[in-house]
């Protein structure tokens, strides 16, 4: 049986193959990113590495009641992050998902006693994560629209007031 980080994010469980997850520290001090999409709560300097900090559970679209206090330090296909949860549960053998999820961030899920853990797909995470941020940079690049006397001007037209 694969071996996983069992953790929670608000009040879900849920797993990660040890095999994506480098190291569970503190949260730390996070400092902002401005205009940075609400997951990303900011960076943190790891002992020298600079890392993205991203809310697990604004990701994964669950509703937080309390801040998160761990930050597991996940990586897939060289890229690295670490990701805010409220706890690290345990660290074991769990069984290959066997449920279906709706969330396409998930690669399925399991029961254990009565806890469904959800198993987390952390390259398609990452890919996730990526793409938001590819997005968000352009659409903020996006030259501004410009209004004339008839309506909506092609960005980069001048209008000469005529």
């Amino acid at each position: 049986m694969p071996v996983y980080v069992r953790l929670r994010v608000a009040s879900e469980a849920y797993a990660m193959p040890v095999e994506h997850v480098l190291e569970v520290a503190d949260l730390g001090d996070i400092t902002a990113v401005p205009g940075s999409r609400p997951e990303m709560l900011g960076v943190r300097n790891l002992r020298g590495q600079i890392l993205p900090v991203i809310d697990l559970a604004l990701l994964l679209g669950i509703p937080r009641a309390a801040l998160p206090g761990r930050l597991l330090v996940a990586e897939a296909g060289g890229r690295q992050a670490g990701f805010a949860i409220d706890e690290v549960s345990m660290v074991g053998e769990l069984a290959d998902p066997t449920e279906e999820t709706e969330s396409d961030l998930l690669v399925g899920a399991t029961l254990v006693g009565s806890d469904l853990i959800g198993v987390i797909d952390v390259p398609r995470m990452f890919e996730s994560i990526e793409g938001a941020q590819r997005r968000a940079s352009a659409s903020a690049r996006r030259e501004p629209e410009i209004r004339g006397p008839n309506g909506l001007l092609p960005a980069g037209h001048r209008h000469n007031g005529a």
